[in-house]
């Protein structure tokens, strides 16, 4: 995540699969942004057209409406969308920078380990901060680690969230929701089933849980098909 795409379309996405799916008072959501800092390159974060959409309003007028007002606010970031009311009120936000590429830029022994050990202190305070909550929502930059960024000591692993992070977090949580991007390479459903097969390695576990999901109180744009939750499961749903 980083500030700047703050209430684009995928923040929509977002915010309404954690209001429908775990917006009940009995749940408290644990939001760990893996906040990496604002980059230049392109003019990613302007995906916002969405909220001229009647679908969208349709969906869920009452959030379209917040993020429209955090689009527009002069300080647009995630400290506005904590600010927002979206999510209940008793959500945990982690927002801790992972910026320490900036502080330890070079390939360097010294800087590779400053890096590694910076990323572990990041993510035992992360922990922490959520440990609380029954419900954890990870939103790193990019998603699930790539086989080129493997090591949390590289100088982009801010982007990533890595599968000895999320097997940590799943350990005491009911459900933990990793926002991801998909690459040109397969179909959707190819490559998340080629992800699960990953974790489950990594877990050696022979569990091999499946993306679907049953619509509950509001609906969606893409109406998924029939299933259940299951709250025990990396990658959430059976």
């Amino acid at each position: 995540m980083q500030d700047r795409y703050a209430s684009d379309v995928g923040d929509f996405g977002k915010f309404s699969l954690l209001r429908c799916f775990f917006g009940e008072s009995h749940n408290r959501i644990g939001v760990i942004w893996y906040l990496f800092p604002d980059e230049s390159h392109n003019d990613d974060g302007n995906r916002i057209e969405y909220l001229g959409n009647r679908d969208f309003f349709d969906c869920d007028k009452n959030l379209c409406e917040k993020l429209s007002a955090v689009v527009h606010d002069p300080h647009r970031s995630v400290a506005a969308l904590e600010k927002a009311g979206l999510l209940p009120p008793n959500t945990v936000y982690f927002s801790d920078r992972l910026d320490f590429h900036l502080r330890f830029p070079s390939q360097s022994q010294k800087d590779r380990q400053e890096r590694e050990e910076k990323r572990a202190q990041w993510f035992a305070n992360a922990v922490l901060a959520v440990s609380k909550c029954n419900i954890a929502f990870l939103d790193p930059d990019n998603g699930l680690q790539i086989p080129s960024c493997s090591k949390t000591s590289q100088v982009r692993a801010g982007k990533f969230a890595y599968y000895s992070e999320i097997s940590e977090l799943t350990k005491e949580k009911d459900v933990t929701v990793i926002y991801h991007h998909l690459c040109r390479k397969g179909t959707h459903i190819e490559q998340m089933s080629n992800r699960v097969a990953e974790f489950c390695a990594y877990m050696r576990t022979r569990t091999r849980p499946s993306f679907r999901a049953r619509r509950k109180k509001r609906p969606a744009l893409h109406q998924p098909q029939q299933g259940s939750l299951d709250r025990r499961r990396p990658f959430g749903y059976n």
